[in-house]
């Protein structure tokens, strides 16, 4: 009997493990020597926090360890702290499996075929999927995906994108990322840095939808938990985190560091075009003003939000804080990430740590 969602069936054997890990020499290696169990393993444990569920995977013995990414890859790789190259493996199954016979195969295909593509040229960053949780009816895909070994990285860059974002749009996003992880990396001694798509929640399909905060709710855990696991999954005890958010996005990111809540796993925030980030004032977010900042091009059509939507828009003074910064000749709601901008630019600094080569501006 098959165990739905897991392509596991008890008893049965699976392939040979070599062929379904080819994009992870390290988990070749790591699992050469070993034979799976005969048995298809239970889900893994629930309600596990990150610090949890990366002492859960570590002491696994690595025969389970085999035997989990083989028999519950949608399981086990939805799990935050759990190393990047796992998590990667677990995903991909779940994605080639929704390729095949999902309810969005061209889209689920586009975007396997970025990311095998990136495996495959040397010219290119690898790109590890975080997380993949295929279409539901009424729901959008979930999609996290990594351009670089966040696990290793100096900088990790979260790109949180907003409003219409779905499967068919993720690799525009993924194409933003590697943008600001270009950006990044030619800041003189920056490092290496990863940079992160995260569609870990389901975006409001339009501008009505976009005006409640249910979807910013809904999001805001799982934001926090990644932001988390990162720090987890990382073997670089000194990795700067920086969220960016993108219009709605924007909104994600304040709910998930409301100082009412535990507040998010990162060293900086910085939001674009955000219509507003679920509170009046800096004072009703964890992270301090300092290391909060904001950009929105002048003839941004979003600067037309009221307040009573989302609260104060940041880059307004009557937010309280943060530093405004300057977005150059970014047009529009979109245009915050024209490669040699000064948006970008300034973005790439903050990544990197660079406060003082930000260049900013006045409130409005």
């Amino acid at each position: 009997m098959r165990r739905p969602g897991t392509g596991c069936r008890f008893g049965e054997q699976p392939p040979v493990f070599r062929e379904n890990c080819v994009n992870s020499p390290a988990l070749v290696d790591r699992f050469a020597a070993t034979q799976l169990p005969p048995y298809c393993p239970a889900p893994p444990p629930q309600d596990m926090g990150t610090r949890q569920s990366a002492e859960w995977w570590n002491a696994l013995p690595v025969a389970e360890q085999q035997a989990y990414l083989q028999f519950q890859p949608a399981s086990l790789g939805a799990m935050d702290g759990l190393p990047a190259d796992v998590r990667h493996e677990a995903n991909l199954q779940v994605l080639r499996e929704d390729a095949a016979s999902g309810h969005d195969r061209e889209n689920a295909q586009a975007l396997l075929d970025r990311i095998e593509g990136a495996w495959s040229d040397p010219g290119l960053e690898n790109i590890y999927l975080l997380d993949y949780q295929p279409p539901e009816r009424g729901s959008d895909a979930r999609v996290v995906a990594a351009i670089g070994n966040p696990d290793t990285a100096d900088n990790i860059g979260i790109y949180v994108p907003g409003t219409g974002s779905d499967l068919a749009s993720a690799n525009g996003g993924l194409d933003r990322a590697d943008d600001l992880r270009a950006a990044a990396e030619m800041v003189p001694g920056s490092g290496q840095t990863a940079t992160v798509y995260w569609l870990g929640y389901d975006a409001p399909n339009n501008l009505l939808a976009a005006s409640g905060a249910g979807y910013a709710s809904d999001g805001a855990g799982p934001l926090r938990e990644f932001t988390q696991g990162l720090r987890e999954s990382s073997t670089n005890p000194d990795v700067r985190v920086t969220v960016i958010g993108h219009s709605y996005g924007s909104t994600v990111i304040g709910h998930a560091d409301a100082a009412d809540g535990p507040g998010l796993a990162v060293d900086d925030i910085v939001v674009m075009g955000s219509p507003g980030v679920g509170t009046n004032s800096i004072d009703g977010l964890h992270i301090d003003g300092d290391h909060f900042w904001a950009g929105m091009a002048d003839d941004d059509s979003i600067r037309f939000t009221p307040g009573f939507i989302h609260g104060t828009l940041p880059v307004n003074e009557g937010f309280g804080g943060g530093t405004r910064i300057d977005t150059g000749d970014a047009s529009g709601h979109s245009g915050y990430w024209e490669a040699g901008g000064e948006s970008i630019r300034n973005q790439a600094y903050i990544i990197t740590g660079n406060y003082g080569m930000v260049s900013d501006r006045e409130h409005r």
